[in-house]
């Protein structure tokens, strides 16, 4: 989908994230700054070698310690994460002293010196605490390596009362870091029952391709029930071919949750299967890929028994406002492609989903609605019962299904293909390519496209309808919304990353191929009734991020306040030395 404006800020959040440089970039670095510092403090006596002393050994020390440390508790932790760590430590550290290292006296330098090292603390612990277990007291030991190692090879360099300024400097900066922690914590603990810290442990662990993300989902999801409409198109001596749309959302970026829905939906039945996008939004996210398992059980069930119909009526576009629905009637079901392009399409809520099936099956007995899902805009909300624009969707498809009932039906013809493209994730095309219905009926051509991908770039679709001109009297150019192509970016629509003159060739070969496919067809409507499948919830991440956003206001006075009081503890002890 186009990203909701609460679901962009939750995914931009993965902007900060970058992965760590190999250990072998960083630890040349840290030598390297050890070695500046030697030769800052060579004119100053007693000061030899300070640099690679105090700030390059420790650093060296403490990629070796912290790994294992880590490890050992059964937490993820890498050795370019280890050695990245250090290398803050150190650079943090020779900032703190900057100013006693230029300045004249030792007096300022111990103090600086001392204060980084719980600065080096504090900032490990926290850290640590977000990269690898969100219970930081299980971190403490590895926190402390780098500081402890750099306090007792720079005891030689510094009077008796260094070890006491280092300590309380541990004390109160380790306590400062603590409290902040908790006060990062505890609006959504108390809301929600979330851990920020936990969150963002599972996290980068899904990006190590570890499990376990699932599990903070399903804690504050809830289980709803949605229905599903299909139709299966039979002929003879071929595998029945199905088209469906889910109104769970495949979200809510790469493989979690929902985000592999198409071809897990796909993959479960036989002959070729498009997965469309209905109606939901980013609450309607499964927390799970378990959950995808009991639509697919449910959808299995509803194509049990199945009544086929060998009729189908021509396709008729409907306009109202700026909506445009492309509508067709096969026996006694009727199909609703909607689109708003080239204005922005957005994703629908679930409850104009339910709308829309109690109109059409006023007069039908199945209802299959999809959202085209082909305009990506600037980031924006989905579209909600009551607004301008869900009113222009409500009076398309009353329209469509009070003029679709009263058309006459002949026997038909279809031809699907499915064609790989050469482009991956990167580019905005998952695993299933594009895939092509074309139905003929009472010589009319209508061809039905569909992109395994995540939205169009704006303008794209027209590019891509307006080749197909020659080949079929109406077409429509749709996407699964799979967020597969998603895994950090928040947006990447086909025709983002690759032109959409580029794509073109392959849509028009989808379209032949399943026009030289075109046989004799029946056709069944079937509605699966989804039911006990755990989604986000309704308004669950607006929640989520409206506590979210409402705590990062306070954060940083919050934290430079514990720093500044941190700071001035440490103060205190040295005078008191």
């Amino acid at each position: 989908m186009n990203l909701h404006k609460h679901d962009w800020d939750i995914e931009s959040l993965t902007g900060y994230l970058f992965p760590a440089p190999p250990w072998y970039h960083t630890l040349p670095f840290m030598i390297l700054l050890g070695f500046v510092i030697d030769l800052v403090t060579l004119p100053r006596p007693g000061l030899l070698l300070f640099g690679t002393l105090t700030l390059s050994l420790p650093g060296i020390f403490a990629i070796l310690a912290t790994y294992p440390l880590v490890e050992i508790t059964g937490s993820p932790m890498t050795w370019n994460r280890s050695s990245l760590l250090a290398l803050f430590g150190v650079a943090f550290s020779i900032l703190t002293i900057s100013a006693g290292l230029i300045l004249p006296g030792g007096g300022l330098l111990m103090f600086l010196f001392g204060f980084s090292l719980g600065v080096v603390f504090g900032i490990r612990l926290l850290v640590l605490a977000a990269i690898a277990d969100h219970r930081f007291i299980r971190m403490i030991p590895a926190a402390l390596v780098q500081s402890l190692a750099m306090a007792l090879l720079a005891a030689a360099f510094f009077p008796a009362g260094f070890s006491s300024l280092v300590l309380v400097a541990h004390l109160a900066v380790g306590g400062g870091v603590a409290l902040f922690i908790w006060l990062v914590e505890q609006p959504l603990m108390d809301t929600h029952n979330i851990s920020i810290f936990h969150f963002l442990n599972a996290f980068l662990s899904y990006l190590d391709g570890e499990p376990g993300l699932d599990r903070i989902f399903r804690a504050f999801g809830e289980e709803v029930t949605v229905p599903q409409g299909s139709l299966v198109f039979r002929r003879e001596g071929r595998p029945d071919t199905i088209l469906t749309s889910p109104n769970i959302h495949p979200g809510p970026l790469g493989d979690i949750g929902g985000g592999n829905l198409p071809k897990l939906l796909y993959a479960s039945f036989p002959g070729e299967v498009l997965v469309a996008h209905g109606c939901a939004t980013h609450d309607f996210n499964p927390v799970s890929d378990d959950e995808i398992h009991i639509v697919v059980k449910a959808v299995h069930e509803s194509l049990k028994n199945l009544g086929f119909h060998p009729s189908a009526g021509k396709s008729r576009w409907f306009l109202q406002g700026s909506v445009s629905l492309l509508a067709q009637r096969f026996g006694d079901s009727v199909l609703l492609v909607a689109t708003r392009s080239p204005s922005r399409t957005e994703d629908l809520d679930l409850g104009l989903g339910l709308t829309f099936l109690a109109e059409g099956n006023a007069a039908f007995a199945h209802t299959v609605f999809v959202d085209a899902h082909n305009s990506a805009g600037d980031i924006g909300d989905g579209v909600y019962s009551g607004t301008r624009i869900a009113t222009d969707y409500h009076s398309a498809v009353k329209e469509a299904v009070g003029t679709l009932k009263g058309d006459g039906m002949e026997r038909f013809r279809i031809g699907v293909s499915r064609v790989p493209v050469p482009w991956g994730l990167g580019q905005g095309f998952a695993e299933l390519g594009i895939q092509a219905l074309v139905v003929e009926a009472q010589g009319q051509k209508t061809a039905y496209v569909l992109m395994d991908g995540n939205n169009i770039a704006t303008g794209a679709r027209e590019v891509f309808t307006g080749a197909l001109e020659d080949m079929a009297d109406h077409a429509e150019v749709m996407t699964t919304d799979t967020h597969l192509v998603n895994t950090i970016s928040g947006k990447n629509p086909v025709g983002q990353e690759v032109p959409p003159e580029e794509i073109v060739p392959y849509v028009k070969r989808a379209v032949q191929e399943a026009t030289e496919d075109l046989f004799p067809a029946e056709v069944a409507g079937a509605t699966a009734w989804c039911r006990n499948v755990t989604v986000f919830g309704n308004q669950r991440i607006t929640q989520i991020v409206s506590t979210v956003n409402t705590t990062f206001i306070f954060l940083a006075p919050v934290g430079l306040a514990i720093f500044f009081t941190s700071f001035l503890l440490t103060v205190i002890a040295f005078t008191l030395l």
